[in-house]
């Protein structure tokens, strides 16, 4: 990112234009890395000064301020950002990058309605006080697209937009909805229901949705859908068990998210069912409940810090390289955390064979 010069920023971009090199190798150039010649290196060096260009280890702007950059958090219904599980992880890797590259950091929030998508766009979305947004949580609907299209950069992170027009940063939920309904499989469980989405869902819970969706498919299981607002966890635990009194044959119940998971295992406890003798629970997110809930949550782990920490990273390139270069979509891919809410059928089965045997006349 460069020092403004007039209305415009100098760039990465601009600097790898006036020499005629790609901005991937006018970066080797600035940064001394090998790849280019002395020659090349020192016209690079010289165009960056002349264009006021700086990296974004030593960027000011103008009377050395640094940069600012704007995060932009959903709300529903007036809820502090600091109560959602998911996103104060997220929020404090953003944090943390933001100080190491000494930027600014100024927080807004966004109202959302119950599907997320903003009611309002928040003042520093727009007004340009900022160099750059992050935005986290939202689902932008076309409209509101195009007016963050005119603000400074923007990454989304657990954000989605229709037309895929921002750099992001978002879990492979489709990848870790399949792992942690293997892992039910292999641990020889065949009726397997889903809790917690619905076919209008967020898309991370849809995609979450598709994932067990495929992988039932594969294994040529029959999918079983508790169709219940993953967003009030109270309400989809109370469905899961009424499910469970109707439908005894089912052992296993994938959780869209580690709220539903919670919910669910304090239902089945009140309602007398037993966790994981009778249904086994697995949850996605790993947010700091799940290890402490009795029995201890069995979930994927998403990496939330990391999550906001690369969205500083994206941020940063897109700062360097302007509007030059592809939309950079990233995944992090969810691991597995074993903990007591699932049994291993297939264990137990042998086990009861074995005593079964032991108790036959010779």
């Amino acid at each position: 990112m460069g020092k403004r010069t007039g209305h415009r920023t100098a760039t990465l971009a601009d600097v790898a234009a006036a020499v005629g090199l790609s901005p991937a190798a006018a970066s080797l150039a600035l940064r001394g890395k090998p790849g280019v010649s002395e020659a090349t290196r020192d016209r690079v060096a010289e165009a960056a000064r002349a264009l006021g260009y700086h990296s974004l280890a030593t960027v000011t702007r103008q009377h050395g301020k640094p940069l600012t950059i704007g995060l932009v958090i959903k709300t529903v219904q007036g809820d502090s950002p600091e109560a959602n599980r998911f996103y104060a992880p997220v929020m404090a890797g953003i944090e943390e990058s933001c100080r190491m590259h000494r930027m600014d950091l100024m927080l807004a929030t966004m109202p959302v309605d119950s599907q997320y998508q903003p009611l309002e766009v928040p003042r520093i979305a727009t007004d340009r006080t900022c160099d750059g947004l992050i935005i986290v949580g939202a689902h932008l609907p076309p409209e509101i697209a195009q007016i963050l299209e005119q603000s400074p950069p923007a990454i989304l992170v657990d954000a989605y937009a229709e037309d895929d027009a921002f750099d992001s940063v978002a879990t492979d939920n489709i990848g870790g909805a399949r792992s942690a309904v293997r892992y039910l499989i292999d641990k020889g469980h065949v009726n397997i229901a889903i809790l917690g989405t619905e076919p209008d869902a967020y898309p991370s819970i849809l995609q979450r949705r598709r994932g067990y969706d495929q992988t039932m498919a594969e294994h040529g299981l029959v999918p079983r859908y508790l169709d219940a607002p993953y967003w009030h966890p109270d309400s989809a635990a109370i469905a899961g068990v009424s499910y469970l009194r109707t439908h005894p044959e089912v052992t296993a119940i994938f959780c869209a998210n580690d709220a539903v998971g919670v919910a669910l295992l304090q239902a089945t406890r009140q309602a007398g069912v037993k966790v994981p003798d009778q249904v086994s629970i697995i949850g996605f997110d790993d947010i700091d409940l799940a290890g402490f809930v009795s029995p201890a949550l069995t979930t994927m782990a998403v990496d939330k810090v990391g999550m906001g920490r690369m969205a500083v990273t994206l941020l940063a390139h897109r700062l360097e390289l302007g509007e030059g270069g592809g939309i950079t979509q990233t995944l992090v891919r969810p691991q597995l955390i074993e903990r007591e809410s699932v049994l291993n059928l297939e264990r137990r089965d042998s086990e009861s064979l074995a005593r079964l045997l032991e108790t036959q006349p010779a």
